[in-house]
């Protein structure tokens, strides 16, 4: 068997066994790329508020209390502060929700998507881990990262199995364009060689990158390729900025408020777009204080690009 029909055997096989899985990630991959968007969109109405004259925001620890009074049950894990004064405040609760809050009467709102917010997370379960739960999320993640690895080599060795023998445009044209007045298995090669060529570099591009996040050792080569250490964390964590060793308060010193930290981010960070307060889990020694997480999201066309972390001490 010669080298090239070893690789089309391969080629096909990685096709025929990733080809279902594949084809889930990429149906829930498209939905949950565009779930801020969606979102926003449904929740437009209620995201909006009527701005009264000469009026000022309540403070965040004011908004906090209402919130804890209208949504006793609700674990509020992140505060999102928007730029434009007619958006409501939106407090996060991780997968268990979120609601917005008036800033000028701190009336508390549910979100409309909140529906639609749970249907694409479990499209998220299943693009990560094909909807397995318990001790099987570890199965299903292993699953999709062995079959972005195979669809990565399927992208390669297609590369290969595409590429012209010869230079002629004979034989170049039917391996970038279509070519007419062909039926049955010469017509789909010919869609397949024409459609492959140029989709091949997106997916190898997308499919990459989808093996970094589902393999360490692939996260921690990317770093090593760009001469940099790889850090400890993944995900957004990775964004954050070093740590803050909070020194003990000098006597009579108090915490600033989250208000007076909102006035200083945005003072530094002039283009900011909205700023997050997150919480952190609380520390297992109670003597230790924590920096204030904070997150500010600037303009860019990438979420990530814009995205800045800061670790502030709550006392300077």
């Amino acid at each position: 068997m010669t080298i090239r029909k070893s690789i089309f055997w391969l080629h096909l096989g990685s096709g025929l066994t990733a080809g279902i899985i594949v084809a889930i990630m990429s149906a829930t991959g498209v939905a949950i790329a565009f779930e801020a968007e969606i979102l926003q969109w449904i929740d437009r109405d209620v995201r909006t508020v009527v701005v009264p004259a000469n009026a000022t925001p309540l403070t965040l620890d004011q908004l906090d209390a209402a919130v804890k009074e209208k949504r006793p049950d609700l674990k509020v894990t992140s505060r999102i502060v928007p730029r434009e004064p007619d958006e409501a405040y939106e407090f996060r609760a991780g997968r268990d929700g979120a609601v917005y809050v008036n800033p000028y009467t701190a009336a508390v709102t549910d979100p409309a998507s909140k529906g639609a917010h749970d249907f694409l997370h479990v499209l998220q379960d299943w693009h990560r881990r094909l909807g397995m739960e318990g001790d099987n999320r570890e199965v299903g993640k292993l699953i999709t990262g062995v079959a972005n690895f195979a669809f990565l080599f399927l992208c390669i060795t297609g590369v290969y199995m595409w590429w012209p023998r010869s230079w002629s445009p004979k034989a170049w044209r039917p391996a970038i364009w279509f070519v007419g007045r062909i039926k049955g298995r010469a017509r789909d090669f010919n869609w397949h060689n024409v459609f492959g060529c140029w989709s091949a570099i997106v997916l190898t591009v997308i499919v990459a990158s989808g093996v970094v996040m589902s393999f360490g050792w692939a996260h921690r080569l990317v770093f090593k390729l760009a001469g940099e250490e790889a850090p400890q964390q993944r995900g957004p964590g990775m964004l954050a900025g070093p740590q803050v060793n909070v020194l003990s308060p000098n006597e009579g010193e108090v915490k600033l408020s989250r208000d007076a930290v909102l006035a200083q981010v945005a003072k530094d960070y002039p283009q900011w777009e909205s700023i997050a307060f997150d919480s952190l889990p609380p520390p297992k020694d109670a003597s230790v204080i924590q920096p204030l997480n904070v997150v500010v999201f600037n303009p860019a066309p990438f979420q990530t690009r814009g995205r800045v972390q800061l670790n502030i001490d709550p006392f300077r």
